[in-house]
């Protein structure tokens, strides 16, 4: 009985053993999944009518049909344009506009895109 146990402590010692189980851990382990984008989205809500919606959709089948996109960043780029716009012609689209006057928004935007 005594052989097999002066076999089993010819291992290592403890710290040794130790040693090994800390330096299998800091292997880099392979994430499961999709990889993170390069830039990082902080979540948020948004409320939209079912045509935005709609639209929203339609036009995120159009994107990804040449590239990978998903529904948020699509949120982001067109919130980019809308900063560059009223930064640039903001007071022009503004003026007259009450807080209720959405549409009227909708359609001095549209009238400087020409669509």
């Amino acid at each position: 009985m005594a052989a097999k146990r002066s076999s089993r402590e010819d291992g290592g010692t403890f710290a040794q053993l130790y040693d090994v189980q800390e330096q299998k851990s800091k292997r880099p382990i392979k994430s499961l999944g999709r990889p993170p984008k390069k830039v990082q989205r902080k979540p948020t809500t948004i409320h939209l009518t079912q045509n935005e919606n709609r639209n929203l959709s339609r036009l995120h089948l159009l994107i990804n049909d040449h590239f990978t996109i998903n529904r948020s960043e699509i949120a982001g780029v067109a919130i980019d344009l809308m900063t560059a716009l009223f930064e640039k012609k903001g007071e022009t689209i503004l003026e007259d506009l009450s807080s209720e006057d959405i549409d009227t928004l909708k359609e001095r935007i549209f009238g400087f895109m020409k669509l």
